[in-house]
């Protein structure tokens, strides 16, 4: 008798148990978004609580990926239900370069670069020469806005990109191009999405949101201008092409810090 009153007891703790599990894994960002340890230790693809599937972002906290909205870096992000990242801006893969263009070297986070096309191609006609000749021309970035306001990448994030000499490209895990516009209203949609895909990428790479401050060793927002002025080369460039449609570098500095 003594043992079958055990055993229940034994049964009732263990559906108990199971219960208190099955509740704790219904809340989210707890075990319904576990990540695999084999996963958690390819740094490549987490780096500062940030996992990037190379489709999709999501922030880890021990070995969950979180829900709702953050404050990461000074910047607010919103995660689905199943952790997934909601990008502010639409993404596009169209142009994006094989394993076979570019380098997969990964890159030191102290910069985000900034440039514009420096031609009168829109997003898709810039993209799709970046495709052709990433390797012969020795020139590509990591992403290419244009088109009102479409994101189109073109090698993945945190890897060099070769468009601003070696020392910055070394250092730069995301530079960005801007595509040109041909009217007010595509403009102001390619701007929101330069703008914010800057923020973005410099939230998950601990960059500061602070546009052209410092010398070579200040980690921030550079505008190829500023890469010219403090490292090497004689590019202007995003600010000619901005002030056509009347931002200034300080309209674009407040924007880059959220004010």
């Amino acid at each position: 008798m003594r043992k079958r009153q055990l055993m229940l007891i034994l049964a009732c703790i263990a559906t108990t148990l199971a219960i208190i599990m099955l509740a704790i894994l219904m809340i989210p960002g707890k075990g319904v978004h576990y990540v695999s340890s084999s996963t958690l230790r390819q740094p490549f693809f987490l780096h500062n609580g940030w996992y990037y599937d190379g489709r999709d972002w999501a922030f880890v906290q021990g070995g969950h990926k979180v829900t709702g909205t953050r404050q990461i870096n000074g910047v607010t992000y919103r995660f689905a239900k199943d952790g997934k990242q909601i990008l502010p801006y639409k993404i596009s893969y169209q142009y994006q370069l094989s394993s076979r263009q570019g380098s997969s070297q990964v890159a030191a986070s102290k910069y985000i670069i900034l440039h514009d096309v420096g031609s009168r191609a829109n997003g898709r006609q810039a993209a799709s020469f970046m495709r052709r000749t990433a390797n012969s021309n020795q020139a590509y970035t990591n992403f290419i806005v244009g088109d009102g306001g479409t994101v189109y990448q073109m090698k993945r994030p945190g890897t060099v990109s070769w468009g601003a000499g070696t020392t910055a490209n070394q250092n730069a895990p995301v530079q960005i191009e801007l595509g040109h516009a041909s009217s007010q209203s595509t403009f102001q949609a390619d701007y929101r999405a330069y703008v914010a895909l800057a923020r973005d990428m410099a939230g998950k790479y601990g960059i500061p949101l602070k546009l052209d401050k410092g010398s070579s060793g200040t980690k921030g927002i550079k505008s190829h201008y500023w890469v010219s002025q403090h490292i090497w080369g004689d590019h202007q460039d995003p600010y000619e092409y901005l002030t056509r449609y009347g931002v200034s570098k300080q309209d674009l500095a407040s924007d880059l810090a959220g004010r």
